[in-house]
This record gives C-alpha cells, structure tokens and sequence, in this order.
C-alpha cells in the first residue's frame, strides 16, 4: 500500500502547511515525509537558499514554483546544517515567518502569504469545497469525480454524521435504525445509495458554495482624511 499522508495529521504536525492547496499534487506531498535531507549552508545564507538547497538536495529532491523573497532578508552570521526530513526542515524555517504558508502544487512547492484567509471555514468546507471546486465540470460534479471526493472524504477520517447538515442526515440515519446489519457510515457508502446520494451532493454543493465565498475577492476599504 502507497503511503499517503492525511491533511488532517499534515496541519497538526506542519501548522503552516497549506493542506488544502496541496490536493492537486499529491504525488509531491508523499514526498515531505520520510525523504531525508542532510546539507550544509555556508555563511550569509538565507533562509531563501536553505529552502532551495533542502529541496534540491533531498534524497527525492523536489521542485521549486516560488519562494517569497521575505525569505532573503534573514541571513546567517555562521554556516548552519539542516539535516532530517523535507517537510520538519521547512516548517522549522517557516517558523520565522508567521504570516507565510507553504504547500505544493504540480508545478512545485510554493511559499507565499496566501491571498485569501480560509481560517473562517469549517475543515469540511476547506477540504471538500476545494475538491469540488476544482472538479466542477460543465455546471456539475460529475459522477466519477463524486466517488472519488467521497472515498477522499472517508480517507481523511471526515464522519458523516457530523458533517451533514440535519436534514440531510435524518433520512439515512432512519435507514440505518431500519437497517442495522447495512448502516451506511461513510461518504463512499452513501454516493453509491440510489436515494441518499443525493443528500451528498447538496452538502458537497454547499461546501463549494462557501468555498468561493471565501475566495471572492473583498471590496476595498475606504480610508477617511
């Protein structure tokens, strides 16, 4: 079985890592953990070079998209070492920076102040708006697209019961009283119900919905002189 690291235990051991913005790259993603780097910087580095020299010279070396250039305005007095693995190396050094985040896309990684605060989403709404968002084809989520967001869902250990409205969880939960030996529990389960399928769909839809929102761009503030 492929190791593939969950977002959720990404943001626990990572605080400033960009799950969301990391799911269209995964195959970059299981390369933070357990893929060592041992380099040794010399004096006058910054931390913009020791990003690059970790990623560069990891055991699977990474690439680079952009690294902000606030990076470059910290430099050593001495020459440092970072050895250990990619993801702990760059998170120590995004340490420094508490406004930076830093997450991976197909191109590669990326450290930036993210464009939009996505802190007032719930974990769902972050997660699967953002799939869906980038999965909407055509005015819908299509159906193999579903299945594999819902099969994402259950990876990432996202209860169904908690994470439908009540509406939409009355009706299976009523089903699941009925039918005890054949409860339905996970998102997998319920996007392959011919009826319950639909209760997925709505909360996935909503999820999009408050996704965009929160990416919508915000109306300037006006200043008084």
């Amino acid at each position: 079985m492929v190791h593939r690291p969950k977002a959720a235990a990404l943001r626990s051991i990572w605080p400033h890592f960009d799950a969301e913005r990391s799911i269209k790259a995964p195959e970059y993603v299981r390369s933070l953990e357990r893929n060592p780097v041992s380099i040794s910087l010399p004096e006058d580095s910054s931390h913009w070079d020791a990003v690059h020299a970790i990623a560069g010279h990891a055991n699977c070396p990474l690439p680079v998209k952009h690294v902000s250039d606030v990076l470059k305005e910290h430099r050593a007095i001495r020459g440092r070492s970072c050895f250990g693995d990619v993801g702990d190396q760059i998170e120590k050094i995004l340490n420094n920076y508490p406004t930076l985040r830093w997450w991976m896309e197909s191109e590669g990684l990326v450290i930036d102040k993210p464009k939009v605060d996505l802190a007032p989403l719930l974990p769902f709404d972050r997660f699967a708006g953002a799939l869906v968002h980038s999965s909407w084809t055509n005015g819908r989520l299509p159906k193999g697209s579903l299945m594999a967001i819902a099969q994402q869902l259950d990876t990432e250990k996202f209860k169904l019961r908690d994470c439908l409205q009540p509406a939409q969880w009355v009706p299976i939960s009523k089903c699941n009283q009925k039918y005890a030996s054949k409860a339905i529990q996970t998102f997998e389960a319920a996007a392959r119900h011919h009826i319950f399928v639909r209760q997925i769909r709505r909360r996935l839809y909503l999820a999009r919905d408050r996704y965009r929102r929160a990416h919508r761009p915000k109306a300037p503030i006006e200043t008084a002189y």
